[in-house]
């Protein structure tokens, strides 16, 4: 064990009151300007000092980051640390948030709401569809509009929205529908789904993702789907449970075959990953599998794959990590951390880290603890 780990161990281990004596509220301001530094050790150091700040020192800091600091991205970074402490005030701050000046600010309040609906907000969320051009906000404000307990309004507004518009905003808007399960748009997305085009993909998936039976007949008619968007009907046939192991090896094969053209093998990775996703630790190990003949820009497909299914199933994926051998978890870390460093997905990953700390202190065993200790320690966080 690294020296490294073993100093995570003991800060994790010990009383985090003792941690907060060692770093008091004066540094732990000092460590708060200094979140946007340009030195990446020296952000990603003062992150940490946050993260193992006391709640009563670290909250009220970070709230007050939040709403005043002069450097507009420590506002938005502290707003991201924030949202690992679960404080009982956060909702109301972000609320106020909604329309906020910054750009990231109001994405990390909408991403917020999307992981924690607030049914209270509908009419605030539908009329910010009328004024939100922000090209990488309005995707999070999609999110959490797609997120709401459904009702007639917003199953309107969400179809609609996956029918006009640019077609990165509608990808966005898709890629919302099946996350959500959002039965009300299979009509429209079987619909775009029949279409050559960009779009195609995507809403192949997103068919899968909803899981609804209306779609078996009308994936089945893709007969001729070109090399781009064969992978995604193996993935989403998959996801409704048509014969999945048999198209994991599918898309294994389609990911490593030697004529394989980039765009088909990226494809397959992509699917791959679209179904580890949803929960299926099969295609988690025909991800890992592929790693170890994964170099280059493949390897860079295969880490954002995986990474992008770890953000949205922390917990299977760090119980798949506790369940592998310790050279397949090494490996799997290690395309994690690449990953996590090329998406980019601040928000997101936050929330990896406060599920992986809170599996931290709710392990039974050292195995566990040893475990999302040496997640913490090679993540960054």
């Amino acid at each position: 064990m690294t020296s490294r780990l073993t100093l995570v161990l003991i800060i994790l281990a010990l009383a985090i009151p003792a941690v907060a004596q060692e770093k008091p509220p004066a540094d732990l301001k000092h460590s708060i300007d200094s979140l946007s530094v340009f030195d990446y050790a020296t952000r990603m150091n003062a992150a940490r000092v946050v993260r193992r700040a006391i709640p009563a020192n670290a909250v009220p800091a970070l709230v007050q980051a939040v709403r005043g600091h002069a450097d507009q991205f420590v506002r938005y970074r502290a707003l991201v640390l924030l949202t690992a402490f679960n404080d009982p005030a956060t909702p109301d701050l972000m609320r106020s948030l909604l329309t906020d000046r910054n750009d990231r600010i109001r994405e990390g309040a909408y991403r917020w709401f999307e992981r924690r609906p607030d049914p209270g907000l509908k009419e605030t969320l539908l009329g910010a569809l009328n004024t939100e051009q922000a090209e990488f906000v309005r995707p999070a404000l999609i999110g959490a509009l797609a997120a709401l307990p459904s009702d007639a309004r917003v199953q309107r507004a969400l179809t609609a929205e996956a029918g006009r518009g640019l077609d990165f905003f509608r990808s966005a808007v898709i890629e919302a529908l099946g996350g959500h399960r959002a039965t009300y748009a299979v009509e429209a997305l079987i619909s775009v789904a029949a279409t050559d085009g960009p779009l195609q993909d995507d809403a192949v998936l997103a068919l899968g993702r909803i899981g609804d039976r209306r779609a078996v007949p009308a994936l089945a008619s893709l007969t001729n789907a070109s090399q781009e968007v064969a992978p995604a009907l193996q993935a989403a046939q998959c996801l409704l449970g048509d014969n999945c192991a048999a198209r994991i090896n599918w898309l294994m094969q389609a990911a490593r075959s030697p004529g394989a053209r980039p765009e088909t093998a990226r494809a397959a990775v992509a699917a791959l990953g679209a179904v580890a996703s949803q929960g299926d630790s099969a295609a988690v190990d025909a991800l890992i599998g592929l790693e170890r003949e994964a170099t280059g820009r493949f390897r860079g497909d295969l880490a954002s794959a995986f990474a992008a299914a770890a953000l949205r199933r922390p917990g299977d994926i760090i119980l798949w990590l506790g369940r592998a051998a310790d050279v397949v978890r090494a490996r799997a870390i290690d395309l994690l951390r690449e990953g996590f460093d090329s998406l980019e997905e601040d928000f997101a990953e936050e929330q990896f880290f406060a599920v992986a700390r809170a599996a931290y202190w709710s392990a039974a065993g050292a195995e566990t603890r040893t475990l999302t200790a040496t997640l913490i320690d090679k993540l960054d966080f």
